[in-house]
This record gives C-alpha cells, sequence and structure tokens, in this order.
C-alpha cells in the first residue's frame, strides 16, 4: 500500500468509528435488546456463548506454522506455503494488539452499557473485564484470517465478505459489541494483514540477499 491509501484508509476508518460511537451505538444496542433479547430463552443463549478466541488462534496459528515447516522441508513454495506463513505471523500479533488497545482504551462493554444505558465512557488503562469492548477483537482475528486468505485464493472472495458480515452482524444481535467497536476491530485486521504482508516480504528480500 502507498502512503496516500494509508492516510485514505485510516481517515475513513476514524469517520465511520467516530460517526458510530456518537449516532449509531448506543441506539442500535437499546434496539437489539428490545427487540431480539427481550425473549428469555435468547437471552440466555447470548450471554452464555463461550468465549474460545484464544483457543481458536491458538490452534490456527500452530496448523499454519506446521503445514508451512512441512512445505519447507518438502521444498514446497507455494500459496500454501505463503498464506501459511502470513498467517501464522498475522493472527497471534492481531490477537496481542487487540489485548493492549482494549487495556488501552477501556471501552466500556455493550452489556454493561445495558444495565445502566446513560454514561458512556473510556476508562484509558483499566483492566476491567466490563471496559474492554474496544476494538472487537473477534472481527480484528477474522478479518486478518480472511484478508490473508483472500490474498492468496481471491476465487472465494465473495464467501469471505459474506462469512466477515455474518460475524458483525452476530455480534450486534447479540450485543457483544457495539458497530464502533466491529468497525475498530475490522480495521485492526485490516492494518495487521497488509503490515505483517509487508514485513514478511522486506524479511525474504534480505535473507534472499544474504545468501545470494
Amino acid at each position: 500500500m502507498n502512503s496516500k491509501k494509508v492516510i485514505a484508509s485510516l481517515f475513513l476508518a476514524l469517520i465511520l468509528i467516530t460517526g458510530s460511537y456518537y449516532f449509531l451505538d448506543q441506539e442500535i444496542a437499546l434496539f437489539v435488546q428490545k427487540v431480539f433479547l427481550s425473549g428469555k430463552q435468547f437471552s440466555l443463549f447470548a450471554t452464555n456463548i463461550p468465549d474460545t478466541l484464544f483457543f481458536t488462534v491458538c490452534v490456527i496459528t500452530i496448523a499454519s506454522w506446521s503445514v508451512y515447516l512441512h512445505d519447507r522441508y518438502k521444498g514446497l513454495s507455494g500459496s500454501q506455503t505463503a498464506v501459511s506463513m502470513l498467517v501464522g505471523a498475522s493472527l497471534p500479533l492481531t490477537f496481542f494488539l487487540k489485548s493492549i488497545l482494549k487495556f488501552v482504551f477501556g471501552g466500556i462493554n455493550t452489556r454493561f452499557w445495558l444495565m445502566d444505558p446513560v454514561a458512556r465512557e473510556f476508562r484509558w488503562f483499566h483492566n476491567d473485564d466490563n471496559y474492554s469492548g474496544f476494538p472487537s477483537g473477534h472481527m480484528a482475528v477474522f478479518t486478518v484470517l480472511l484478508l490473508d486468505v483472500w490474498e492468496y485464493y481471491p476465487r472465494h472472495r465473495p464467501v469471505y465478505i459474506v462469512l466477515l458480515f455474518v460475524l458483525a452482524v452476530a455480534l450486534i444481535l447479540t450485543d457483544y459489541h457495539f458497530l464502533s467497536d466491529i468497525i475498530a476491530g475490522a480495521y485492526l485486521g485490516y492494518v495487521v494483514h497488509h503490515g505483517t504482508r509487508y514485513g514478511l516480504m522486506v524479511l525474504n528480500r534480505f535473507i534472499s540477499g544474504k545468501t545470494a
């Protein structure tokens, strides 16, 4: 990506996140609670959905590096090898960065805010599960994963878009996140994908230059 695209994407992300934070987040959360979470069974189901994100990241990361090392051992260097290295590097990095950002921003969780939907605040550098909503880790992790695959397997790009859309809708309909959390998570995944891809390209060129 050139500098103009980087600046344009950052500017667009800031506009979408800010606009959502001030004009859409609360209204959407209250609407979802009223329409979808008013039923006792659905509310109980949404509340008890287990958070397996860390486990998922660990499994996919280990599997990706296993495939990469296997391919390198066999002397292979196709799309499978490249995407395995990209996923293996970008996925744990995304999980680490989203954890740091959650701590830094201290964005209130949607369900905690719904208990008393008056004050909406960020508690900066606050280590509290009730203030760990921004950005969405699920959206960040699966955005970077699907963008990594998007890069090397373009045939199924419409499927990737649908999957991300379904994830975003699911996070909203369960009041798991505000819309601004989801947009920020998607942008984080977008940035990590391009940053990791560029970093690996530079690293490969450096290694190739030293071994030439």
